[in-house]
C-alpha cells in the first residue's frame, strides 16, 4: 500500500511539473541537509560512498539565497554548518562552517528539469589546531590553523514540482588553499546537499528573453502574410499621409499622439484631441476642452467652467476631536490649491467647518472654527490670497461618521 501511495504522489508531481507554466521569478531560497565527504589521501573518488568518509548533517544545515540576473546566469550566497568527522586527520565531531558566494550558469532555464553549473569562493572553518597528518612512514605534515580560504565548483539540479517550488540536489568540490601544504589536497572535500527550493520576487522584462520575442514577432509576421492584410501601423501611416498631404509631412515623430495635428500646432501633444480645440481632448463632450474644464469628466456649462451646477471640492476629513490634518487630508488640500490657482484664479471661496453630533454645542462651535482656520492657514501658506477666502462658523452634521470635516465652496459675487 505504501508503494502504491508513493507511486500516486510521484505521478502527480511529474504531471503537475510538466503542465505548469514555470515562473520567471528572479529570487530564490534553498534549504537542505549537508553531506561533507573528506575522502582518503590524494584520491577524491576513492571510497566515495563509504559511510565513514561522509558526515550527514540534519535538515537546515545548508541554506542558500540567490538572484537570477538573466535567464541563464545568477548569483548566490551559500552558508553551511554542522558537526563533521575527518578520518584522514583523525578529527571527530568538529564544528564545520562554510560561507561561499558565487555564480550559477543554467542550461535549461524555466523547465521542470533545471540543471546548472556553479562556481564560487569563500571562507571555511574547521579546527586543525595542533593536528598532524601522516603522509608516509617517514613523512608527516603538521597544521595549526582553523580559518581558510577556499574555491568551490560543481553541478546541481532543480526538479520543479510546481511553478515556484521544487526539490534540489547538488554536489561540489572544495579546494582549500593553504600555502604550507603547497598544492596538495590534504584539506579538500566534497559537499553534497539535498533540499527544497522556492523562487519568488519580480519577473524578468521582455528584453531578458530575446528568443521568445523573436518567436512571437515571427508568428505575427506569419499571420499577417497569411491574412494578406495591412498592419495597424501601415493604416496609421496612410491616414497621416492623407491628412498632411498639403504640407508633405508624414513622420510619426511629428505627431506623437496620432490625432492628425502636428506637434508644433498641437496645444496638447501628448493627448489625443480634436482639431477644433487645437489638439486638446474634451472627455465629457461639453464643448469645453479638458485643460479649461474644472470638471473634465462631467458634462457642464461654460458659466460654471465646465461643471454641472457649481464646483464642489472634495471634503477635508479630521479625526475625532482633532483640528490638525493627516497626510491624506494634506494631499486633498494640494489638489484644492491647484484648482484655486490654475482653474479658478479669479474666484472667491467659503471655508465651512463641521463637527459630528457628539459633544456640547459650545465645544463643537470652537472646534469647527479651529478646523476651518487650520485649512485657511495652510492654503495661505501655499500662496492663496487670504482675501479670496471667508471662514464660516459651526455647521453640525447629523451623520456622526461624516461630520468631522471642512468643505470649500465657491462664493458667488
Amino acid at each position: 500500500m505504501k508503494n502504491v501511495n508513493f507511486f500516486i504522489i510521484a505521478l502527480f508531481a511529474l504531471f503537475s511539473s510538466v503542465f505548469s507554466q514555470h515562473s520567471q521569478k528572479k529570487w530564490f531560497i534553498r534549504i537542505g541537509a549537508n553531506d561533507i565527504n573528506y575522502y582518503p589521501m590524494n584520491d577524491p573518488f576513492k571510497d566515495f560512498f563509504q559511510k565513514k568518509n561522509n558526515s550527514i548533517s540534519p535538515p537546515f544545515s545548508n541554506i542558500e539565497f540567490g538572484h537570477n540576473i538573466t535567464k541563464n546566469v545568477g548569483i548566490y550566497f551559500n552558508a553551511s554548518l554542522g558537526m563533521v568527522n575527518n578520518h584522514k586527520w583523525k578529527i571527530i565531531d568538529s564544528s564545520f562552517v562554510k560561507l561561499s558566494p558565487g555564480i550559477k550558469f543554467y542550461f535549461l532555464p524555466h523547465h521542470w528539469l533545471d540543471p546548472y553549473l556553479k562556481l564560487g569562493a569563500g571562507y571555511h572553518q574547521l579546527d586543525y589546531q595542533d593536528r598532524k597528518l601522516r603522509i608516509s612512514e617517514t613523512k608527516t605534515y603538521k597544521l595549526n590553523k582553523n580559518n581558510f580560504f577556499l574555491l568551490d565548483g560543481g553541478l546541481g539540479m532543480n526538479f520543479w514540482i510546481v511553478s515556484n517550488f521544487g526539490v534540489n540536489v547538488q554536489s561540489n568540490y572544495n579546494q582549500v588553499l593553504v600555502s604550507k601544504l603547497n598544492s596538495k589536497d590534504y584539506l579538500n572535500f566534497w559537499e553534497h546537499t539535498l533540499g527544497v527550493i522556492y523562487r519568488f520576487g519580480g519577473e524578468y522584462n521582455n528584453n531578458s528573453y530575446p528568443d521568445k520575442d523573436k518567436n512571437e514577432s515571427k508568428k505575427i509576421v506569419e499571420i499577417k502574410e497569411k491574412a494578406n492584410l495591412p498592419s495597424i501601423i501601415e493604416k496609421k501611416e496612410e491616414k497621416n499621409i492623407a491628412e498632411n498631404s498639403d504640407n508633405k509631412i508624414c513622420c510619426k515623430k511629428d505627431d506623437l499622439d496620432n490625432d492628425g495635428i502636428l506637434d508644433r500646432e498641437d496645444l496638447c501633444p501628448d493627448q489625443f484631441g480634436l482639431k477644433k480645440f487645437k489638439g486638446c481632448p474634451d472627455t465629457d463632450s461639453d464643448n469645453i476642452p479638458d485643460h479649461e474644464d474644472v470638471c473634465p469628466k462631467k458634462y457642464g456649462k461654460k458659466e460654471n467652467k465646465g461643471c454641472p451646477n457649481s464646483v464642489f471640492f472634495p471634503p477635508i476629513l479630521f479625526d475625532l476631536g482633532k483640528f490638525t490634518l493627516s497626510p491624506s487630508s494634506l494631499a486633498i488640500i494640494d489638489e484644492i490649491y491647484e484648482i484655486m490657482i490654475k482653474k479658478l484664479p479669479n474666484s472667491k471661496f467659503y471655508i465651512n467647518g463641521y463637527t459630528d453630533s457628539h459633544g456640547k454645542h459650545s465645544y463643537n462651535k470652537i472646534l469647527s472654527i479651529k478646523r476651518a482656520n487650520y485649512v485657511f492657514e495652510v492654503l495661505v501658506s501655499k500662496g492663496i490670497d487670504p482675501s479670496r477666502m471667508e471662514i464660516r462658523k459651526l455647521e453640525k452634521s447629523v451623520k456622526r461618521n461624516k461630520g468631522r470635516l471642512v468643505e470649500i465652496t465657491i462664493r458667488k459675487s
